[in-house]
């Protein structure tokens, strides 16, 4: 294989790794999240709307508190897994095809403060959505009891698990906004740790660009950053997307509408040139008897 060639089978491997990540992921979640309405709706269903207490939906509140704490503290921790995980496949999305082509060099890593400083913000993020949803499904709870509505037509507020590793009601929401909120910190860090990687190599290999690749994963694709694929520009100058200057796909510095639920990629470019045989390798090779030759795409 050619360098070139070799720069792009790897490159297409590692594009094939970063969306098989979002299925495991959303299943994570989804577990987690099957888990906490499990023990919510076990507890619901031990009151009698009828015949309540005061005593015991304070104590069904402060067990519904304890249910979503645990998810928060289990959903973090899982996300922290996979976000250490993006960050490798980040520096690898860079290294293992730049090697292919120019041959072996020492391993990067993303800057473990970077990836420490990411991780503490997703777990405010999943914190504050647990908060918010116990408030939720405590508040529902205490208006479907004052109402004297069924247990049947309390649970169906909660929300049922649908097909599909979704839900409806209050969970729906809840569960949409975690596997949101879930991928696109985990994508935010692989794609900090590519720029990351691209900027410390740049010194070796000065001709070294940055490409945008839509990904075809979205259920709302979004037609301007289908539009931006294949955009090519320096790794240290922003890419234009919708309007906007993005050092990479998610940069926290974009809009929340240009960024969350991304799942764009930001790959390293060389232009064929770059990719070719020097003068110097050639002649090692005809010095062995073979010839090589670069052949210019259409």
């Amino acid at each position: 294989m050619t360098p070139g060639q070799e720069f792009a089978a790897k490159l297409a491997e590692l594009m094939r790794q970063v969306k098989a990540m979002e299925p495991m992921v959303q299943r994570q979640i989804v577990d987690l999240l099957q888990e906490a309405r499990g023990r919510i709706i076990a507890q619901i269903s031990t009151l009698d709307p009828e015949r309540y207490t005061a005593a015991q939906l304070q104590a069904l509140k402060q067990s519904i508190d304890r249910v979503l704490d645990e998810f928060r503290s289990k959903a973090t921790q899982t996300v922290d897994t996979f976000e250490a995980k993006a960050a490798q496949m980040g520096v690898q999305i860079v290294d293992a095809p730049v090697s292919a082509a120019f041959g072996s060099m020492s391993l990067g890593q993303i800057d473990p403060s970077t990836l420490a400083i990411a991780q503490g913000y997703t777990a405010d993020l999943i914190g504050a959505l647990s908060k918010t949803a116990a408030a939720n499904i405590n508040a529902a709870i205490q208006r479907a009891f004052l109402g004297g509505q069924s247990l049947t037509d309390i649970i169906a507020q909660i929300g049922n698990a649908l097909s599909g590793g979704k839900f409806d009601g209050l969970f729906g929401s809840f569960g949409a906004r975690a596997e949101s909120i879930a991928m696109n910190e985990i994508l935010r860090v692989q794609s900090l740790a590519t720029q990351g990687r691209m900027e410390d190599l740049l010194e070796r290999h000065p001709d070294l660009q940055k490409q945008w690749l839509w990904i075809p994963a979205a259920k709302q694709p979004r037609i301007l950053h289908q539009l931006a694929s294949g955009q090519v520009t320096d790794v240290t100058e922003p890419y234009k997307v919708a309007g906007e200057d993005l050092m990479f796909p998610r940069d926290p510095n974009g809009s929340a509408w240009n960024t969350i639920n991304c799942h764009c990629i930001s790959r390293p470019y060389f232009a064929a040139d770059a990719l070719a045989p020097t003068a110097q390798h050639k002649g090692v090779l005809e010095d062995l008897g073979i010839s090589v030759s670069v052949t210019r795409a259409a």
